[in-house]
This record gives structure tokens, C-alpha cells and sequence, in this order.
């Protein structure tokens, strides 16, 4: 294996183990120490990477994006019925649980854009292509006569204000909302939302 290569591995093993300690200790009580014991390094090689804590927040939540969007643009294409083209990607989206390391680095991206251009600037960059995808999803039924809807941008914010709010519910742990009623509510609002029967 390559110096380029081995570099690139424990890159992303410092990415990991940071979508990890913030997830478990927030991002604010995350310390260097924190991120190199679950990366198996020294403190020194991790700064060495990332110099800064909000520049390896802003790369964690970067890589878990575009994670998300290669796996569901993969499965989203091989899905022709509308509404379950939308379903696949409202439970590719939603929290898994307690704690989800994409929906806690999330949480944190939102906290910490109110103070810092960059991470708004970055935060505004990377929600803009979940919901293109989202648009996508929407258009793609609309045109096939499934979403009886005019203002696709509109349907869009109020779909991903619902997956939003319940998946932070299910982040935190609420005891009303788990990953399987936040995924029914998601769809059941959905359906309203688009005038549909699913």
C-alpha cells in the first residue's frame, strides 16, 4: 500500500471516529484525545489531519452526506413506483435511533452554523442536494401523473420540515417517537401533503 493510500485510510478512520465521539459525547465536549482513541492514533497524527475541530466537523458531515446521496440515488433508480420511490428515501434519510452519528452531526452543524459563516455557508451547500434529490423524487412522480401537485418547491420544505422534526425526535431520544412511528408519520404526512393515497 502507497503512502497517498495509507494517508487516505487514516483520514477516513479520523472522520469515523469523530461521527462517532461527537455522536456519543456532542460536539462540544469531543476533545482531540476523544477522536484518537477511537481512531487507534495518537493526538498528534489526528491534529496533523485536521488541524481544526470545526473543519473535521465540516469534513464528517461532508462524508456522511455524500454517502447518503451515492446509496440513494443507487436505489432510488431501481424503484419505478412513485410513492415508493419516496418512501425509500424518506427511510434512507430518517434517524436510525437514539444518538444517529448523520443526524447528531447534524444537530451540531445546525448549532454551530448560527456562529460561524463557514459552517453555515457549508451546512446551506450540502442541505441543497439532499433536496434536489427530494425535488427529484417529487417531479419524478408528479410526471408520471402519481402527485397531483403545482408547487413542487413548496411540497419539498413541507416533506423535509416533517422528516426533520421527527428525526431529531428520534435522535434525542424522545419516548414518543421511534424510527418506526417518525417513518409512518413521515409517510402518512407525506401522502397528505401530496394528496395521495399510499
Amino acid at each position: 500500500m502507497d503512502r497517498l493510500t495509507k494517508g487516505k485510510q487514516r483520514e477516513e478512520n479520523v472522520l469515523r471516529a469523530a461521527a462517532q465521539a461527537i455522536a456519543d459525547l456532542g460536539y462540544g465536549n469531543v476533545r482531540v484525545s476523544d477522536i484518537a482513541e477511537r481512531a487507534q492514533m495518537t493526538p498528534g497524527h489526528v491534529t496533523y489531519y485536521f488541524p481544526s475541530k470545526n473543519e473535521l466537523l465540516l469534513l464528517a458531515i461532508r462524508r456522511s452526506e455524500e454517502e447518503l446521496i451515492e446509496t440513494s440515488r443507487a436505489r432510488l433508480a431501481a424503484i419505478e413506483d412513485p410513492f415508493e420511490r419516496l418512501r425509500q428515501l424518506i427511510s434512507l434519510s430518517a434517524a436510525n435511533g437514539a444518538q444517529d452519528e448523520g443526524w447528531a452531526l447534524w444537530l451540531n452543524v445546525w448549532a454551530n452554523g448560527m456562529l460561524d459563516d463557514t459552517v453555515s455557508v457549508e451546512h446551506n451547500r450540502l442541505e441543497s442536494r439532499w433536496f434536489e434529490l427530494l425535488i427529484e423524487v417529487i417531479e419524478y412522480g408528479r410526471d408520471r401523473g402519481a402527485f397531483p401537485v403545482d408547487d413542487v418547491a413548496d411540497v419539498a420544505e413541507m416533506i423535509s420540515a416533517l422528516i426533520d422534526g421527527l428525526s431529531i425526535q428520534v435522535t434525542v431520544g424522545s419516548e414518543r417517537v421511534d424510527r418506526d412511528r417518525a417513518l409512518r408519520l413521515c409517510e402518512v404526512g407525506a401522502a397528505r401533503i401530496l394528496g395521495v393515497n399510499p
